[in-house]
């Protein structure tokens, strides 16, 4: 699926007023400053699909168990 000619004319020109604007304010649109990041957000930026993966993990362990106790106790 392709995007209309109309749509990227008017995409672009928003995103040019966007950019105009930040720059004139010193203001981010969103409210989001890359630059001011904590800490522990980098680190769980870093770390996220390691994170999901014992996530995972743990979820498959704790399936585990309970079918072991519902095993134990049937």
């Amino acid at each position: 699926m392709t995007r209309s000619q109309e749509l990227d004319a008017w995409l672009d020109h928003w995103s040019s007023a966007i950019d105009d604007w930040e720059r004139e304010t010193g203001k981010r649109l969103l409210g989001i400053a890359t630059n001011k990041r904590g800490l522990i957000e980098r680190w769980a930026d870093r770390h996220n699909h390691k994170m999901a993966f014992i996530r995972t993990i743990m979820s498959t362990l704790a399936a585990i168990a309970s079918i072991a106790v519902l095993y134990k106790v049937w």
